[in-house]
């Protein structure tokens, strides 16, 4: 008999994030069945992890009954975001989106196995109804959890990607903070991470081998470059940070994600001024100023090398889904610190 394995429902699964975070955390937790409603995250998981049970389904559809017959110990999830940010309108408990985590709720006493729980979410979440909800249904199942807000940049990541996160765990307490207040750093970081400095510049989370083709593919068209060099967020290869890239990255120019300068022995602000001087686009050309590829974000959210995205999903879909996930460095030291 081989040592017993934690079992992980994998909820609201998207491309995989929480799997690859759970492989990460390496605390012998293994994804028994996975659940996503959306068509084109369900094609990437299963790329990518064809041997695990996923399924197209409303977690609506999931009953304690069928819940309890997988017997998990632990629920990973990252349930819709758009009820509760800046962008979606507030709506909160009353928007249908939020009715399959409420479903959870209603179903969480009846679960008999799962001592566990790890929750993502935006920075928003912890001032909801839908928090409250969540943190009273827990407590009243004898749980008890921790919050964070929490960015890669706290681990040395240069991504800023602030999500809150919630854990918990049955019959036993933290032994750190309380349930009162939101930490913003994970406990007993500091001291145990050693990162490189090579980790924490933005060069070795690039494409090493672009070609000419693939540059092109991504470099920001002449209109774009017109219209908002004023308002892009241009960074360069030896930066140690960048902005967090959302699903409308290369759709929309304004907040959504930093953009790379190629060619990186040119001082940007230079060429800028000139630009603004003359209004001659070949100022900005010589920047190479370009999109950071699928694989490049996928590198700063986390994701192996392993991870593929299947030739079926467009560029714009795949932008749009790396937008959508998380950062598996993140929950995997959120899930160590949760199961050790």
């Amino acid at each position: 008999m081989g040592e017993m394995k934690i079992r992980v429902l994998e909820l609201y699964s998207g491309i995989g994030g929480m799997h690859y975070a759970a492989k990460l955390a390496n605390v012998g937790a293994e994804i028994i069945f996975s659940v996503d409603i959306n068509t084109a995250a369900n094609e990437v998981y299963r790329h990518n992890f064809n041997g695990t049970n996923q399924q197209a389904r409303n977690i609506e559809s999931l009953s304690a009954k069928e819940i309890n017959k997988l017997k998990p110990d632990v629920i990973m999830m990252s349930p819709p975001c758009q009820p509760f940010t800046r962008v979606g309108l507030k709506l909160d408990l009353k928007d249908a989106r939020c009715s399959s985590f409420l479903h959870l709720l209603d179903v969480l006493p009846q679960l008999e196995t799962v001592s566990f729980v790890l929750m993502e979410n935006v920075v928003g979440f912890e001032t909801s109804e839908m928090r409250n909800a969540f943190t009273k249904a827990l407590k009243g199942c004898g749980f008890y959890f921790r919050e964070f807000l929490l960015s890669p940049v706290s681990l040395q990541i240069p991504n800023s990607r602030n999500r809150y996160y919630l854990i918990a765990k049955k019959f036993m307490n933290f032994p750190f903070g309380s349930e009162t207040d939101i930490m913003t750093t994970l406990p007993g970081t500091g001291c145990d991470i050693y990162v490189s400095a090579q980790e924490t510049i933005l060069e070795s989370y690039l494409e090493k081998n672009l070609g000419d083709e693939d540059l092109t593919r991504y470099l920001l068209p002449d209109k774009t470059l017109m219209k908002y060099w004023r308002i892009l967020d241009v960074r360069q290869t030896s930066d140690t940070s960048s902005c967090c890239f959302t699903k409308a990255y290369t759709h929309y120019a304004e907040g959504t994600g930093s953009v790379l300068q190629h060619c990186s022995n040119e001082p940007f602000h230079t060429k800028f001024a000139e630009f603004e001087k003359d209004g001659d686009i070949a100022h900005l050309k010589t920047l190479q100023l370009r999109y950071f590829t699928p694989r490049e974000i996928a590198n700063l959210l986390g994701f192996p090398a392993q991870f593929s995205f299947p030739d079926t999903i467009s560029l714009r879909a795949r932008y749009r889904l790396l937008g959508n996930s998380l950062n598996v460095f993140v929950v995997s030291r959120l899930l160590k610190l949760l199961l050790e």
